[in-house]
């Protein structure tokens, strides 16, 4: 199979050739030489004004790129044109080694590496998403052997309310992510605070608004990949802002994802913008998300975990009770799983059980959360 390639990326030309995947790779720089098996074309060759004209031979597969940025909008619209051409869309905002990826996968599942990244995301702000994530972690170290990284990943907060922090910040990292210089494993656990010595760790997010944008792709990439080496499973907490490397690669580098909504109308609304106009456009399906409905309350005003799972056409993995704490949890520096009943904590060992199933981790201890009524959730 025989590859044409029509962008300006040297980078990405070496990268292919030393994947194996084609028989031959050869860049070419006008519209009709675009004739062998296989074309990769960037839109600063091709506009997408003319993705329309593009006429396709019989069995060729076509991926198109966006190195450009556009609106949110005009990218979901430049997906929809692609699809309807069945051309392979190649998403903005990613690393080299991401789009061959993509490229690798297209050809064969097979080659799809599992990920030990969980990440933790919402579309509107202050419902749980950081407790939620954090509490998870420490039903993890409880529950399991397991090695546990968590990066809060929110560009707009550090995150660190809910513990005794004594690590670093993200933005302490700026200047060491940039120049990709992290040494050993020692040099990087150092960099964390440690809650418990080869079992859970955590990293700060960033601390100020001036940089909130400034992270690139990159260094964020490299942050996740380096997680991914020296720990079991790694958690981000993403936040609920989709504008910024850290959400876009936190995504990306996620095998699963969990979208933290609760019963407020918006954030199933906005969800299903996000989806409409960002998501989807990057490639994901609604499947590739599982909810957990956070700050539940039994009224009958109010939606049901069956009604909102269905509205937003995606699987509720867990339900989880509005609690009393949550003021008490920053005021203590504790998570939320060491102020609650099992009631709680079972509902967060819900979660816990699909990370350990995806993972392979052996869970340590038996779930008798099933005894406990007020209790939604699988598993």
């Amino acid at each position: 199979m025989i590859l044409n390639i029509m962008a300006n990326d040297d980078q990405l030309y070496e990268e292919l050739k030393e994947q194996h995947l084609f028989d031959d790779i050869k860049s070419v720089f006008n519209m009709d030489e675009l004739t062998d098996d296989c074309i990769i074309i960037s839109d600063e060759f091709l506009p997408y004004k003319d993705l329309q004209d593009l006429k396709l031979n019989e069995n060729q597969t076509a991926f198109y790129m966006i190195q450009s940025q556009y609106g949110q909008r005009l990218e979901k619209s430049i997906k929809i044109l692609c699809d309807s051409k069945g051309i392979i869309l190649i998403p903005p905002r990613l690393t080299v080694n991401q789009i061959v990826q993509i490229i690798r996968k297209n050809f064969n599942e097979s080659l799809f590496e599992k990920s030990n990244v969980v990440a933790f995301l919402s579309t509107v702000s202050n419902i749980g998403t950081t407790s939620t994530c954090l509490s998870v972690a420490r039903s993890l170290e409880e529950n399991t052997k397991a090695k546990v990284g968590v990066l809060l990943l929110n560009a707009w907060d550090h995150g660190t309310y809910q513990l005794s922090y004594k690590g670093e910040y993200l933005d302490d990292w700026k200047v060491k992510l940039h120049n990709q210089v992290i040494n050993s494993k020692e040099e990087f656990l150092s960099y964390f605070h440690m809650e418990k010595e080869n079992q859970l760790y955590f990293l700060g997010g960033n601390r100020y608004t001036k940089i909130e944008r400034l992270y690139t792709k990159e260094e964020i990439n490299y942050l996740i990949n380096l997680s991914k080496k020296y720990f079991d499973v790694v958690l981000l907490d993403l936040g609920s802002h989709f504008d910024n490397a850290l959400m876009v690669q936190g995504l990306h580098e996620s095998d699963m994802r969990f979208l933290i909504v609760n019963q407020q109308p918006k954030t199933i609304n906005r969800f299903n913008l996000v989806y409409d106009e960002i998501l989807y456009p990057l490639n994901y399906k609604k499947e590739d998300f599982l909810t957990v409905i956070n700050q539940f309350k039994d009224k009958a005003q109010l939606s049901t975990p069956k009604s909102i799972a269905n509205e937003l056409d995606m699987l509720n993995i867990t339900t989880i009770y509005e609690v009393d704490e949550p003021l008490i949890s920053e005021i203590e520096t504790k998570t939320l799983y060491d102020l609650q009943d099992s009631v709680y904590q079972g509902s967060i060992l819900n979660i816990v059980k699909s990370i350990s199933a995806h993972a392979s981790l052996q869970l340590e201890v038996e779930d008798t959360s099933q005894k406990k009524k007020r209790f939604f959730g699988i598993g």
